[in-house]
C-alpha cells in the first residue's frame, strides 16, 4: 500500500508542487533524488563559495532514523500542501500517529517515548 502511494499520489506532487512549496533541498523521497544527486549539488555549492571565499566550513550529521526525528505535525503541515487526495492525507496521519521510539547505545535502552500528531 505504501509503495502505491508513494507512486500515485506523493512522487507526482513532489514533480508539481504548490508555488509556495520549496523542495530545491530535498534529495530524499523524490523519483529524481539520491545520494548522488544531493553529493553533486553539495559539491556545486562548495565550488561555487570556494570562488568568492578563502575557504568553507562543512558541518555534515548523519540522520539514521531522521524521518522518526522529524515533528509529524510539521511534516503534515507541508504534505497538507501538495495537491494530493484527502484520504492520501488522512493516510499519512494515520501513518505518523501513534508512534514509540526507543533508543539502544552499547547494550543500554533508553525510555520509549510516545508521538501523536
Amino acid at each position: 500500500m505504501k509503495k502505491t502511494v508513494v507512486q500515485s499520489f506523493l512522487y507526482p506532487a513532489f514533480l508539481c508542487p504548490h508555488p509556495s512549496v520549496n523542495f530545491s533541498d530535498l534529495f530524499a523521497f523524490r523519483p529524481t533524488g539520491s545520494t548522488t544527486a544531493a553529493i553533486i549539488n553539495l559539491l556545486y555549492t562548495i565550488t561555487s563559495m570556494l570562488l568568492s571565499n578563502p575557504y568553507v566550513i562543512v558541518i555534515s550529521l548523519e540522520f539514521s532514523k531522521a524521518f522518526d526525528m522529524v515533528r509529524h505535525s510539521a511534516l503534515l503541515d507541508e504534505l497538507n500542501q501538495l495537491d494530493t487526495p484527502g484520504t492520501v492525507h488522512n493516510w499519512m496521519v494515520d501513518v505518523l500517529s501513534d508512534r514509540s521510539h526507543c533508543t539502544v547505545f552499547v547494550g543500554q535502552t533508553s525510555g520509549v517515548v510516545h508521538w501523536t500528531s
